[in-house]
């Protein structure tokens, strides 16, 4: 009866002392810029902006930060989502989606979005779970992601996270590769 009360005081302990969604799993330095109110109202799978700080490296040595884009976990509407990403000073980013592995195909497009309006398409790939992708892009613009699904697995779990860094991240922590979908026994 002891053990099962310790237990249960652990686990509701490890609950509540855990971080906010989105920063519990980043490196000491690392900053995920995602607006606090991002992904609450989604009107037909478009999520607006997601970011007001952009991602990239700030500061020298020791002081460094480097700050990324981690949605929090999104859902699909219609098939699709859309979302746009502030960038700063950089002129490369790794892109990722973690989905859950049940789910089938899942295709990820992102355009550059310039102050003018207009666009210019950047990558257009299907996606493979776990696998992050070079991106190549221009300073001080827009990320414009449009995320797709044609899964004929189970539809009602047709849940995302996007990442966004800078390529400074995967300097300094080549390893790191997030996987939201543990278990706190994992």
């Amino acid at each position: 009866m002891l053990n099962k009360i310790l237990i249960n005081g652990a686990v509701l302990l490890a609950l509540l002392l855990s971080p906010a969604w989105g920063e519990d799993l980043l490196p000491a330095g690392v900053k995920n810029t995602v607006q606090e109110d991002f992904g609450i109202v989604a009107l037909s799978g478009d999520y607006g902006l997601g970011n007001v700080t952009p991602v990239e490296v700030v500061g020298k040595g020791e002081r460094r930060e480097v700050r990324i884009f981690r949605s929090p976990e999104l859902h699909l509407y219609r098939k699709h989502a859309s979302m746009q990403v502030l960038l700063g000073d950089v002129k490369q980013v790794y892109v990722w989606v973690e989905t859950p592995p049940v789910q089938g195909h899942w295709h990820l497009t992102v355009d550059l979005l310039y102050q003018d309006g207009t666009r210019r398409q950047l990558y257009s790939r299907n996606l493979n779970p776990g696998v992050r992708d070079y991106i190549d892009v221009e300073p001080h613009t827009r990320l414009d992601c449009q995320i797709y699904s044609k899964t004929t697995a189970i539809k009602l779990n047709r849940q995302f996270i996007l990442n966004v860094s800078p390529q400074e991240f995967w300097a300094r922590w080549p390893e790191f590769l997030p996987v939201p979908y543990r278990t706190m026994f994992e």
